[in-house]
């Protein structure tokens, strides 16, 4: 399949009119491989299996039907932490602080793992200090305007 933007993978989804295919596109950015997935999809159920051998997969639902969005961090055929984001108190996997001190900087969290953001604030500027500190810990960099409108080779998986 030729590479595609965001809208053509939405409007590809929609075509299929089916919950059992989803597309993919996918990338490299900054030392990192990256898909992004459209459609129902359970990319975020296959991060074990995904990181067998030595590698390393960070996973962000946004979640966005049904919030919260969802961090997810595999290594080595481990589904090591993942909480989700505004949630972060309730953490699970193999390692639930392994990103407890970055929380607890970040000032999202108390450093017995209850929240230290004020009630008053926005969602979204709460959220901001969460996605920037897995930004941060993992390298990671994806320019919105990129992985929006750059054509990138797609699959459709299922």
């Amino acid at each position: 399949m030729s590479p595609i933007t965001d809208t053509e993978a939405w409007d590809m989804v929609l075509d299929l009119a089916t919950d059992d295919d989803d597309v993919v596109r996918v990338g490299a950015r900054g030392g990192w491989s990256f898909a992004v997935e459209y459609g129902l999809g359970d990319g975020g159920e296959r991060l074990a299996d995904a990181s067998r051998n030595g590698v390393e997969v960070v996973h962000l639902n946004p979640s966005v039907d049904h919030p919260p969005a969802m961090f997810s961090y595999a290594r080595d055929g481990v589904d090591v932490c993942r909480f989700g984001i505004g949630e972060e108190v309730w953490r699970w996997g193999d390692q639930p602080d392994l990103l407890l001190p970055e929380l607890v900087a970040a000032g999202v969290l108390h450093p017995d793992g209850e929240y230290a953001r004020p009630d008053s604030e926005s969602y979204r500027d709460r959220d901001r200090h969460t996605l920037a500190l897995i930004e941060t810990r993992f390298g990671l960099s994806l320019p919105r305007d990129e992985v929006e409108n750059e054509r990138l080779p797609a699959f459709i998986i299922g």
